[in-house]
């Protein structure tokens, strides 16, 4: 197996990589003041609930998590989620073009539909795609993400094959309010609000949002001959245009219960290129409600219940004729947390779940439902820990699938933690892949995986690290078979990868480096046995460098990716990149901050998918007027 290493900017990387661990290991220096910064340091010890279900150490558990915080996205400038999931190791975004246009997120190279997507505990995505309208997703409201690479089909179920991302919203305003303007290149506006009533006993937040971009033109297709994109030549800009909207409420008692409750949605409109039909309104929508409390010493009890909604109506001016996939998901969990004797705790639960499709087309099912139970054992005690997982799900379409994990981890003393996890995940088909009339197979099983992990990570005093490494074997992938024009369980995919990442901190200068090599291979019997899979580079990495002072901020990070295909015959060879990207902030005040973000500062044309342009140089500035703290 052959590694490719991109010509200069990989080998940069490694050196930085390498310099970072070495600062990182590296005496600490007390870090100049700077009360009005809100960045985190990159020591904080962080916590994290997605990667077991339960609150945990980020630098205890036994897996690759990444976490972004408010205050990495304000850091960052960033408009949309995939512009922060770009930086994450192991993530390849595939755009359709400029913002609003459809994405794509493949992790650690599994199929875009492999990831489970979650808001504060509630499964979101169209049931007919496999997959959430990711670029319709607000970035004012979230307060926190958590990536979890890997699979966590043993705690979650079908989705979770190549891991989690779950999106934490924003709450607890005490009565603060914060304002947000941007404008910028491309006719972008945007425009964020967020207000609150109450305290930390009880609480009502409210958010609204807008986003508008005159766009740019989506795709350089044609007619014909045939060879990807649009199939159509329509050279004029593709506005998009976002209005969304947060409510969230909750009760804390004295004996420690609460309840919170959420409501979110986003309307959009966007224009792209087709022959058919080029314009869509979407409606995403999310709603939530938990109850968390402690019946007794040492059992803790959690009942989550919500549903998500996606709708899409496309349509053509001039035209009467309609497109309309819409689908809903209903869940309803009950985890319960037990602390048993001695280090050791035991989780136990239940999980509902029903899909539903409403279209214009009629599908040949329109709703299913799946049951499952789940439990999971951890115990650690000096160096050593564990965590045993196990999860009993069942299909009313198809037969009941078992998975399961397991994982070691050992801390050395000089508190570097060390871990080796096995687990197995299965995927389970969309409503397209079962019931879309005359291409569907109602006959498919589950796809599955099992994947072999081991890594270190470790918190020091000015920085954190990790490095990770991991192989996956995909069964029973499912593909379209030309033979029969429908979807089969005929293939097989070979992931192998290694993954590091440093942050590291001293006084006013902050450094972040990461770095991914990813071999995706087709492991099946077929004429492309041996080939890549699309849009999976086998190289990724960023490196930022950024310092704050009293009263302004500077940063400059370099994003990059090698060479990738598009298609299964590798003949469509997407060139590799590296974007460079400048900020800068000036305090005004103490609640006030003037941004300035130029994104792509070198103008470097790419594409993530053939014949769809990647957005060129663009200039932003924003006024932020952030709530006292």
């Amino acid at each position: 197996m052959k590694i490719r290493v991109p010509i200069l900017v990989a080998p940069l990387t490694i050196i930085s990589l390498a310099v970072s661990a070495a600062l990182a290991a590296a005496p600490a220096v007390t870090p100049a003041a700077s009360p009005a910064s809100s960045s985190r340091k990159a020591n904080d010890e962080l916590y994290v609930i997605t990667a077991n279900r339960t609150r945990k150490k980020l630098d205890e558990t036994l897996s690759a998590v990444t976490v972004i915080e408010r205050a990495d996205i304000e850091r960052s400038q960033a408009r949309t989620l995939d512009e922060l999931l770009v930086a994450v190791e192991g993530v390849a975004i595939a755009r359709q073009g400029g913002i609003g246009q459809p994405t794509s997120v493949y992790l650690r190279g599994g199929e875009s539909d492999h990831v489970l997507w979650m808001i504060d505990g509630v499964r979101i995505g169209s049931v007919t795609t496999g997959i959430p309208a990711l670029q319709d997703l607000p970035l004012d409201t979230v307060e926190r993400i958590e990536i979890v690479r890997g699979p966590r089909s043993s705690l979650y179920g079908a989705d979770a094959m190549g891991g989690v991302v779950q999106i934490f919203t924003r709450r607890g305003g005490n009565g603060a309010t914060s304002l947000r303007a941007t404008t910028g290149s491309n006719g972008t506006r945007q425009l964020a609000a967020a207000t609150g009533l109450g305290d930390d006993n009880a609480w009502l937040d409210l958010k609204v949002s807008h986003l508008e971009t005159d766009g740019i033109n989506s795709c350089l297709g044609r007619p014909f001959p045939p060879g990807g994109g649009c199939f159509t030549s329509e050279p004029d800009r593709d506005p998009y245009r976002n209005t969304s909207i947060n409510v969230a409420a909750g009760v804390r008692t004295e004996s420690g219960a609460s309840v919170e409750a959420y409501a979110q949605r986003a309307d959009a409109r966007v224009a792209f290129d087709s022959s058919f039909l080029n314009q869509s309104d979407l409606i995403n929508q999310a709603a939530g409600i938990k109850w968390i409390a402690e019946p007794a010493a040492g059992w803790r009890s959690t009942v989550t219940a919500g549903r998500s909604w996606d709708e899409s109506t496309s349509f053509r001016n001039g035209s009467t004729t309609r497109s309309v996939f819409d689908s809903s998901r209903d869940s309803f969990s009950w985890q319960n947390e037990l602390q048993l004797g001695g280090s050791g705790a035991l989780m136990l639960g239940a999980d509902w779940l029903r899909d539903r499709v409403a279209s214009d087309v009629r599908y040949d099912r329109a709703a299913r439902d799946n049951r499952a139970a789940f439990a999971q054992y951890s115990w650690a005690e000096g160096a050593q820990s564990l965590a045993v997982a196990a999860r009993l799900d069942d299909n009313e379409q198809f037969a009941s699938n078992a998975t399961g994990s397991f994982a070691w981890g050992w801390r050395f003393a000089n508190g570097v933690q060390a871990y080796a996890s096995l687990g197995s995940a299965l995927k389970a088909p969309s409503f397209n892949e079962l019931y879309y009339p005359g291409f569907s197979n109602s006959q498919l099983d589950p796809e599955h995986a099992m994947t072999r992990e081991f890594g270190f990570k470790q918190r020091l005093a000015s920085a954190r690290w990790s490095l990770s490494a991991y192989q996956t074997r995909v069964d029973d992938l499912i593909a379209f078979d030309v033979a029969t024009f429908k979807p089969q369980n005929i293939a097989k995919a070979g992931l192998e990868g290694l993954e590091g990442s440093v942050e590291w901190q001293r006084g006013s200068w902050r450094l972040e480096q990461t770095l991914a090599w990813l071999s995706a291979e087709d492991r099946g019997s077929g004429a492309n046995r041996g080939r890549e899979l699309p849009r999976r580079p086998a190289w990724t990495g960023r490196t930022a460098l950024s310092w704050a002072g009293e009263q302004i901020d500077v940063g400059a990070s370099v994003q990059f990716a090698s060479r990738r295909y598009d298609d299964l015959a590798n003949t469509r060879r997407l060139g590799g990149y590296a974007v460079v990207e400048l900020t800068g902030a000036w305090r005004l005040s103490a609640r006030t901050e003037l941004q300035l973000r130029l994104a792509n500062a070198l103008d470097r044309r790419y594409e993530t998918a053939t014949l769809y342009p990647a957005l060129g140089r663009e200039v932003f500035l924003t006024l932020r007027q952030r709530a006292p703290r």
